[in-house]
């Protein structure tokens, strides 16, 4: 179990860092862990959790893909609304909490019960395509928007309180390659500043965060050697 938060000033690892702001409570004689993989869409989450769950034996949860909001006609995540991409949000919550209390033995999230909050969040604030010079905290919104962000605000205490026991270990996959889809569902400057609400949001909450960069292997090799996770088999 995560220890409780203890405030510290926001810190952004580099490569192989780990923030030291919560304590590391679990035992040598554990024999499960929760970790959430982080990072924006694109960011290689799906191809590392897929490949560690084969070799460690360990569930991975993800949830159902962020797309046709119940209550109308099925449509792409790019073409949602507001309030149906909250209604996404919320749903992806609940399937996240779900299947992860399902998981006794320990699990690796694809992305974590943050993952929706974050992408709603810099959505509302700049769009899907913003300028490389946008920044999520000073961007003029509309009035409807700081309503619906206001909601998305309340719902993410939710996602953090979650996130402060439900998990282990959290590790960041970075942005190392530009998307290679056409069309971008999201822009270049829309995964930094993913990543970085993402950090700042752990850095508040005191949890340790550990990055890894370079290739599958690399990586994997880099989850491996981390604290409590377990051999492959």
């Amino acid at each position: 179990m995560v220890a409780g938060p203890r405030r510290a000033a926001v810190a952004v690892p580099h490569p192989g860092e780990r923030l030291t702001t919560a304590l590391d409570t679990r035992t040598n004689g554990d024999e499960f862990v929760r970790i959430a993989f982080v990072g924006a869409y694109g960011n290689g989450k799906t191809t590392l959790t897929t490949e560690l769950s084969a070799r460690l034996g360990l569930g991975r949860t993800h949830g159902s893909a962020m797309r046709n909001p119940a209550g109308g006609a099925p449509k792409p995540l790019e073409e949602t609304t507001e309030s149906e991409l909250i209604q996404l949000a919320a749903r992806r919550f609940i399937e996240r909490s779900v299947e992860e209390s399902s998981l006794k033995n320990g699990f690796l999230s694809d992305g974590s019960v943050l993952h929706e909050w974050v992408y709603t969040k810099v959505r509302l604030a700049v769009g899907r395509y913003p300028e490389p010079a946008a920044d999520v905290k000073t961007a003029v919104r509309s009035g409807n928007t700081g309503i619906y962000e206001e909601v998305v605000d309340q719902l993410s205490l939710l996602a953090q309180e979650h996130a402060r026991t439900g998990y282990d270990l959290f590790v960041h996959c970075p942005v190392e390659v530009p998307l290679a889809v056409d069309p971008l569902p999201i822009s270049e400057s829309f995964r930094v500043l993913s990543d970085k609400l993402m950090l700042e949001t752990l850095g508040k909450l005191g949890l340790p965060v550990h990055v890894v960069t370079g290739s599958v292997e690399e990586r994997i090799s880099q989850v491996l050697a981390l604290p409590n996770v377990p051999s492959p088999h």
